[in-house]
C-alpha cells in the first residue's frame, strides 16, 4: 500500500467515526423514549429527619406527606415545580434559667407546613432512558408552624422563608399516564429565638449566647411518589 492510499484510507476511517456514532440504536431499540405528557400531579409521603437547631427548640422530625405539581416549559429541560406538604412534627418546651438537668419542660407536638416553588432540570430532558427520569430542583418557600398553646419561654416558630434542593428519580413506564418516583430534599430555614434565650441567670447557663437571635437547620426529607401525568407536550 503506497502512502498516498493508506493516508486516503485512514482520512476516510476518520469521517466515517463521528457519521457511524449519529447512527445509534434504531427507534425501536434506543433506550429513550419521549415523555409525552407536560404536566403531572404527584402524591408524597415519606419521613423526615428535622434538622436539630443550635437551642434545640425547632420542631423535630416526623412524617411528610401532600402534593406537588409539576409543568415543563415548552421544549427546554427545565420545569415549573411547586408543593405544598404537611410534617407532623415534636418540639420541646425549654425552660430559660433553668439547670441544664431541668432544662426541658416538655414534649409538645407541632406540625409545620410547607409551601416550596422552584425549577426543575430533567437530566435526560423531554426523554427518559430506560423508563427513568433523573433531576433536580432548587427553590425557596415558607415554612409555618401550627398553633400551639403558650410556650412560658416566648419560643414562636411562626412563619419562616427558606430554600430547598432536590434530587429525585421517575419511573415512567412507556405509555402509560401513571409513574412512581422517589426523591431525596433538603429545606433550609433559620429559627428565630426570643430574647429568653439569652437571659442570664446565678448558676444556669445561657441557653444561647448573647446577640444569638436565630439558628439555622436543614430539614431533609427522603418521599415517594404516585404520579399522574396529563396534558400533551
Amino acid at each position: 500500500m503506497t502512502q498516498q492510499n493508506f493516508c486516503a484510507l485512514l482520512l476516510s476511517t476518520v469521517i466515517a467515526m463521528p457519521l457511524a456514532a449519529q447512527i445509534g440504536s434504531t427507534p425501536e431499540r434506543s433506550p429513550f423514549r419521549d415523555v409525552e405528557k407536560r404536566q403531572e400531579v404527584s402524591l408524597i409521603v415519606g419521613p423526615s429527619f428535622g434538622g436539630k437547631d443550635r437551642a434545640g427548640a425547632a420542631p423535630r422530625g416526623g412524617i411528610v406527606f401532600g402534593a406537588r405539581y409539576d409543568l415543563r416549559l415548552g421544549g427546554s429541560p427545565l420545569a415549573f415545580t411547586s408543593s405544598l406538604t404537611q410534617q407532623t412534627a415534636t418540639r420541646d418546651i425549654l425552660q430559660p434559667g433553668q439547670p441544664l438537668a431541668n432544662r426541658v419542660g416538655r414534649t409538645i407536638s407541632q406540625s409545620l407546613y410547607f409551601f416550596d416553588a422552584g425549577l426543575t432540570m430533567l437530566l435526560t430532558g423531554s426523554k427518559s432512558w430506560h423508563s427513568l427520569q433523573p433531576m433536580v430542583t432548587a427553590g425557596v418557600g415558607i415554612a409555618t408552624g401550627a398553633p400551639v398553646n403558650a410556650d412560658s419561654s416566648r419560643f414562636d416558630f411562626g412563619t419562616r422563608f427558606g430554600f430547598h434542593v432536590n434530587a429525585g428519580v421517575k419511573y415512567a413506564p412507556v405509555k402509560s399516564r401513571w409513574s412512581v418516583r422517589a426523591d431525596l430534599s433538603n429545606r433550609f430555614y433559620a429559627v428565630p429565638y426570643p430574647t429568653t434565650f439569652s437571659d442570664s441567670t446565678p448558676g444556669a447557663p445561657r441557653i444561647v449566647p448573647l446577640g444569638v437571635t436565630k439558628s439555622w437547620t436543614r430539614n431533609t426529607v427522603l418521599s415517594i411518589g404516585l404520579v399522574r401525568g396529563f396534558g400533551r407536550r
